[in-house]
């Protein structure tokens, strides 16, 4: 058992919306009805909190179809309900227009996205939390379609509430914050080979002050600039392209005007791989290339690209037109509020305190609280947390960089573990290790538990100092 302060509340909540295809058998393909095409989405919600006053269907009771059932738990988060999400589809240039006409065009928008939403999913939309707990909702989806709409001006409006965090992605994978030195400044490399970057990044970045160093990669060739990027050992990536969607399906990256000049997102995944990049950001140059129904391609390819590059950093992504003054403002305050916190979602609820105005999505990599931390701060502020090793093993004192470690690979191993005990029961034969199954859970829920407690208190002494 982790002892430590009750009254101590975990720093984020989480609620996890995991979208995935509706394949009833023998259902015939969507018609066009109008020209349009509706589609319907499961909508299964993982979450610890209690949710029963909002109603949420049974997962029991979903007509799966012939499909194998859900996941009863993803990251620690068990699955507490069932809703739908039924899209009707026209052309993706359609939602993209919204965004050229005004705040009323997308308040008509998001009034139109949320038409497509049970009612179970509208009531954890208006879901609020009180301080000084936040909530954070994961919306993640099967189906790459979905990444192209805007589900943020759903859930935050045309003001951001306090507290409330909503990121794509899952809370799968546990990346341990990267360790800065006391005085070392948050560096950012800005990768934009053809000088197409729009005044307003300029701007923005030009001056953020000692706690931000900005390099500009002077480099011709988009490869040789981003491996220059992480030679020099840059914290964040901020990268300048256009994009094209061949065929509809995946995103990538383009940087000369080239369609074959591209760069796909397991590409960039694999450059990264053992870099200190942690986060990327991807902005449009400053005149995008022209796509289908007279829209950039851009914004499309960046979300495609964002949802296929899965084991890669977090991408803080630009996925719709924004007014030079309000780019230039949300890119300043973003790496300010970065470099000063270390956490790219208190950056991101900085900035965006209008979401209809900053189209700029995050996709979370990183489900610790914070993604960087200053060498010699942590040691003081972490409890001792159990190793649950074998054998008369005592309490040692872990830092949340070795919890989070630990949980990263155990994580892995165990949900290797769970897929042999499956193969096993098919088999009809009894799996050996199944208390040692057990004995993991329990283990990995108590380390969560401990790490919640060890965020909640680190912020808390963060604001009094």
């Amino acid at each position: 058992m982790i002892s430590g302060p009750a009254t101590q509340p975990p720093r984020y909540h989480e609620i996890l919306v995991r979208i995935a295809p509706i394949c009833l058998a023998g259902q015939l393909p969507a018609r066009a009805v109008d020209g349009r095409v509706c589609r319907r989405y499961h909508a299964w919600i993982y979450t610890k909190l209690a949710l029963a006053s909002l109603g949420l269907g049974e997962p029991g009771a979903a007509d799966l179809g012939g499909a194998p059932p859900p996941p009863p738990e993803v990251g620690g988060l068990p699955l507490v309900g069932h809703e739908e999400v039924s899209v009707h589809w026209l052309t993706y240039a359609e939602y993209l227009s919204s965004f050229y006409g005004g705040e009323e065009a997308l308040l008509e928008l998001r009034r139109r996205v949320s038409g497509s939403i049970s009612r179970g999913l509208r009531e954890i939309v208006r879901l609020r939390p009180r301080a000084p707990q936040r909530l954070r909702i994961w919306w993640s989806t099967e189906a790459p379609e979905l990444e192209d709409l805007p589900w943020e001006i759903l859930f935050l409006g045309a003001r951001r509430p306090p507290g409330l965090s909503l990121v794509r992605g899952g809370p799968g994978r546990i990346v341990p914050p990267l360790p800065l030195q006391q005085d070392q400044p948050l560096r950012v490399a800005v990768v934009d080979p053809t000088g197409g970057a729009p005044a307003a990044i300029v701007e923005a970045i030009e001056d953020l002050g000692p706690g931000v160093e900005a390099v500009w990669i002077e480099e011709d060739d988009a490869r040789g600039a981003l491996t220059a990027a992480i030679r020099a050992g840059v914290e964040v990536l901020h990268v300048i392209a256009d994009g094209v969607v061949p065929l509809g399906l995946e995103g990538l990256l383009e940087f000369s005007g080239d369609e074959d000049d591209t760069l796909s997102p397991l590409e960039l995944t694999a450059m990264l791989r053992g870099s200190s990049v942690t986060i990327l950001a991807l902005t449009p140059p400053e005149i995008p290339r022209v796509g289908h129904g007279g829209m950039p391609s851009v914004y499309h390819a960046f979300a495609r690209f964002c949802h296929d590059s899965g084991e890669g950093p977090t991408i803080a992504a630009q996925l719709g037109p924004m007014h030079p003054g309000v780019s230039r403002e949300f890119w300043r305050a973003f790496y300010q509020q970065l470099a000063a916190g270390l956490d790219v979602e208190d950056a991101m609820m900085s900035a965006s305190q209008r979401p209809l105005a900053a189209p700029v999505v995050l996709f979370l990599r990183h489900r610790f609280g914070r993604q960087f931390t200053r060498q010699g701060d942590e040691a003081p502020r972490s409890p001792a947390w159990p190793t649950f090793g074998s054998g008369p093993t005592p309490d040692v004192p872990l830092t949340p960089a070795q919890v989070t470690a630990d949980l990263s690979c155990s994580r892995d191993l165990l949900d290797a573990a769970r897929t042999l005990e499956a193969r096993y029961a098919s088999l009809g034969l009894e799996f050996p290790g199944k208390c040692l199954i057990q004995q993991e859970i329990q283990r990995q829920a108590g380390l969560d538990e401990a790490l919640d407690e060890s965020l909640s208190t680190e912020r808390s002494l963060s604001e009094d100092t």
